[in-house]
């Protein structure tokens, strides 16, 4: 299993283009937003970041950055990208002698995660660095930053929460591009089903319930986290979010076991 779960991170490293485009291009270009809004705001206000900011706080909100619609675009596209991979080269037969179908969907399904955990990271770090880098840029000062500890663990929970929503978008592409045998046809639903939470979100408004879908299900969540909003919506959210891991996941193994791998 560890071999295997190598050898795709290798395939991927040795793909610097998808590797950038796929998993890495959404922390750059969340650093050149944030870099483009400062500037803005010194701009029109003469200030960066206001007083006795919490910088931990800041990157916590940072990572709703695995929400938006275009991040699961690129996202999506990575992951479909490796998914896909053993399809349009022909390559199952050559894998399926050597390890058990479980290893080998379990070993692409851990590779993504660990890219996009790592595109997480990212977020997480430009964020910290920018904030300090444009403050003493701009201001030639540090604000009065609080390291607290609650701080942290609210950080590592939104982390967590981020990494279980893009691990619920994983699972979708995975099982769509496993079903279809195509990358196309799993990118552009797993987009539209972002989009359109997003659209549903602001026709329906404000609702004591959580439309059962990953995008609003995660923002209750990190809500609760971040913004201490109502508990019952932050356990829907992760209930829900639950759901559609485990029911995706299921759809993709199910189809992976009963295809004829040994002649593709």
């Amino acid at each position: 299993m560890s071999a295997l779960f190598r050898a795709e991170l290798f395939k991927l490293v040795r793909q610097p283009s998808l590797l950038f485009w796929g998993f890495l291009s959404v922390p750059v270009f969340a650093m050149i937003f944030k870099i483009l809004l400062d500037g803005m705001v010194f701009v029109r206000m003469r200030q960066v970041s206001p007083d006795n900011v919490d910088i931990l706080m800041s990157a916590a909100k940072s990572l709703g950055i695995s929400g938006n619609s275009l991040a699961h675009l690129l996202y999506a596209i990575g992951i479909a990208s490796i998914f896909f991979a053993e399809y349009r080269f022909s390559t199952w037969r050559i894998l399926v002698p050597r390890a058990s179908r479980f290893q080998l969907w379990a070993a692409k399904y851990l590779a993504c995660l660990a890219f996009l955990c790592l595109s997480l990271v990212l977020v997480v770090i430009s964020n910290v660095l920018l904030h300090i880098v444009t403050t003493l840029l701009f201001e030639q000062r540090l604000p009065n930053m609080a390291i607290r500890a609650d701080s942290f663990v609210t950080l590592l929970l939104a982390f967590m929460v981020s990494l279980l929503e893009l691990s619920v978008l994983t699972a979708i592409v995975a099982a769509i591009t496993t079903l279809t045998r195509s990358m196309i046809a799993a990118v552009i639903p797993a987009f539209m089903l972002t989009l359109g939470a997003s659209l549903v979100a602001l026709y329906v408004g404000p609702t004591r319930n959580v439309i059962p879908l990953p995008s609003p299900a995660s923002e209750a969540l990190r809500d609760w986290i971040l913004s201490g909003g109502p508990a019952f919506l932050g356990w829907s959210g992760l209930a829900i979010l639950s759901a559609w891991l485990v029911v995706a996941a299921a759809i993709g193994g199910v189809a992976f076991w009963r295809q004829q791998l040994s002649s593709e």
